[in-house]
């Protein structure tokens, strides 16, 4: 396992130390002994162990000269003091004694005076030299007899003292064996540790920086330095002045993580997770991990083309689903609720409200978190393909079977969740088959006669009043009852105004990063604007003029002001084609009213006559919106004009 060095104080003791470390060694072990008294014939020597045992001034020289190999002091008890004393003034008739050595021999000095009648004086001296200086003073003032250390009793009996040695016991060689073995074990780990967190500094895609309680860096690995284009002389320096865009100085000071932060460093865009180091309740620093932001993507891509492809992953959590009214943040709360048990749910929203995004949301916080999640458009297929679809079938089980059969949604979603989106398009016969599922949790393949058992939570989802279905006969009832277990309204955008702003601002934010485009505020009348439309599409439609507006990027100094927002929530405009002359034209509108022979037909061909075909201004005269009037034209074949802004 490794070498001791151990450094005698005196010949005698070899042997001693030779048996006791054969007695509780386990043969991994190797022990080299030396005999040295003092400092200096150490000074140059080139020390090779695992671990070193010294004592007295030897062993604290050793101990500043070696950085890197545990030193273990070889204790003098107090025992071992008054048994040196006891000798001196048995041999030398002593009436004074001075103890010579190093700071921590001395303990159990005190006792002497107490218990032997001894006068006792103390000499602490860290080499050679200022223990013959200790001993010439002491001789000056009358001391004959010393008690120390191998040094000091043979420069004393140099100087025409007497010098008893203090020995320490075999029970503190015992010890000190023990101790170098556990220092050598504790320093192996801690070197292992070591390099292995190095190797994970170093080879992490990551950039890490980490500061001190003051807020200067103490720690920057190889990542940090290529994406920072900064070099490693920063160490030492305060993050605020050379990274200040990583926010260690201000996580240090708030003690808050900021997690997901996006700054521009090293001219690119990177991702910040920077948190506090708390010891004690109090902040001993800060570490900052980040990567680029293209980084992110083109992982993001591989794991989609590995794991998403099969779309059994959930991907949105509560913390996605961004909210500010009070009724919003009550279907957040009692969706929470939900999450944590496994009952059935159904969730009720118009177009665009986000039902997929709290069924995700539900699984993901729930306890099958950690199984797939299997979403089905249930309008999307036609009933015999969706069928199979959801219970599978086995080979040859009708034309175009796949060979050996196929795996259906519901054995997919075994210990996890199945999303049934537009449960209300399931035919009545389909449902029937779903009723046994919910109820028996099993299923049976197409051409099988083999009933598969699957543990599975259902997340049903709608956009039509599922009442009104049951009451024309067009959805079972006993289904709607086993679905409408835990029930969730969503709120259509226009009754929960509070969310649009906030919306709005982080769909900008999102996809000024997903496009690289600057991020631009909202003027106040362009607030104004999108809080007085009625949002139809819901949220799905305000995320796709927050998209429309950032790749469009025309903003002026104030920011995106209402003209731009009004032009992108105005309805869709056809031209239709001119006819080749303004004759030809008249004549054929003037031949459709004929035809047509319905009063509004011809208020509406003479309106666009007299506003020269400005359609705005027409659907303005008429009282009624652009869209309604365009249909109107598409209704009564009065497609003969071109229609002006």
């Amino acid at each position: 396992m490794g070498k001791i060095l151990f450094f005698l104080p005196r010949q005698d003791e070899k042997q001693i130390a030779e048996e006791i470390f054969a007695s509780q060694n386990d043969g991994e072990w190797e022990l080299e002994t030396d005999y040295v008294t003092g400092v200096r014939p150490i000074l140059n020597a080139n020390l090779r162990a695992d671990a070193v045992i010294a004592r007295g001034v030897t062993g604290a020289a050793i101990a500043r000269m070696l950085r890197g190999i545990p030193v273990v002091q070889l204790s003098v008890t107090g025992y071992d003091v008054m048994r040196a004393a006891m000798e001196c003034k048995k041999r030398f008739g002593s009436a004074k004694v001075a103890m010579v050595g190093a700071p921590n021999m001395f303990y159990g000095a005190d006792s002497i005076r107490d218990f032997m009648e001894l006068e006792v004086v103390t000499v602490a001296v860290e080499n050679e030299t200022e223990a013959e200086q200790g001993l010439i003073e002491l001789r000056k003032k009358g001391f004959r007899d010393i008690i120390g250390g191998g040094m000091a009793v043979q420069i004393a009996e140099q100087l025409g003292m007497n010098g008893i040695f203090i020995q320490s016991g075999p029970e503190a060689i015992f010890q000190a064996f023990l101790e170098a073995k556990n220092l050598t074990h504790v320093r192996r780990y801690e070197q292992e540790r070591g390099e292995q967190f190095r190797a994970v500094l170093d080879y992490t895609a990551e950039g890490i920086v980490a500061v001190d309680a003051t807020g200067r860096i103490n720690l920057v690995n190889k990542a940090a330095i290529n994406l920072s284009g900064l070099s490693e002389k920063i160490l030492g320096e305060a993050a605020g002045s050379v990274m200040s865009e990583l926010g260690l100085e201000r996580v240090l000071f708030t003690r808050q993580a900021e997690l997901g932060q996006i700054e521009v460093l090293g001219g690119q865009q990177v991702a910040i997770n920077c948190v506090p180091l708390m010891i004690n309740s109090q902040p001993a620093g800060a570490v900052a991990a980040f990567q680029p932001v293209t980084a992110i993507q083109e992982l993001e891509r591989k794991i989609r083309q590995k794991i998403y492809r099969r779309g059994l992953v959930a991907k949105f959590n509560f913390a996605d689903i961004l909210c500010a009214s009070p009724m919003m943040r009550d279907r957040l709360s009692l969706a929470q609720e939900y999450a944590k048990v496994d009952s059935n749910v159904l969730i009720l929203g118009e177009t665009g409200t986000g039902k997929e995004v709290f069924a995700q949301s539900i699984h993901n916080a729930g306890k099958r978190r950690h199984g797939p999640f299997v979403p089905i458009n249930c309008a999307a297929l036609p009933e015999s393909l969706l069928e199979s679809e959801l219970f599978g079938y086995v080979e040859g089980a009708f034309t175009g079977a796949a060979k050996g059969g196929k795996i259906g949604l519901f054995e997919q979603a075994h210990r996890g969740t199945i999303f049934l989106d537009e449960i209300s398009e399931i035919s009545p016969r389909l449902q029937g088959r779903l009723l046994r599922v919910l109820q028996e949790r099993e299923i049976m393949r197409l051409g099988d006669d083999r009933v598969i058992p699957v543990d599975v939570r259902i997340i049903a989802a709608t956009n039509k009043n599922l009442r009104n279905l049951m009451k024309s006969g067009q959805f079972r009832d006993d289904l709607y009852y086993r679905l409408d277990i835990l029930k969730l309204e969503l709120p259509p955008l226009r009754k929960r105004k509070e969310d649009i702003l906030p919306l709005m601002r982080n769909f900008l934010k999102t996809y000024a990063v997903r496009f690289q485009k600057p991020y631009v505020e909202l003027s106040s009348e362009a607030m104004n604007c999108l809080l007085q439309y009625d949002w139809p599409g819901n949220v799905r439609e305000l995320r796709n003029i927050g998209e429309r507006l950032t790749v469009l990027g025309q903003y002026n100094q104030t920011g995106i002001d209402a003209g731009r927002i009004r032009a992108m929530l105005a309805p869709d405009e056809e031209e239709v084609p001119l006819m080749e002359n303004e004759k030809a034209r008249d004549n054929r509108i003037s031949k459709v009213a004929a035809g047509d022979r319905e009063p509004l037909a011809a208020k509406i061909i003479d309106t666009l006559k007299r506003n020269n075909y400005h359609y705005g201004k027409s659907a303005g005269e008429l009282g009624m919106g652009r869209t309604t009037l365009w249909r109107k034209i598409k209704e009564l074949k009065l497609d003969g004009t071109k229609t002006k802004q």
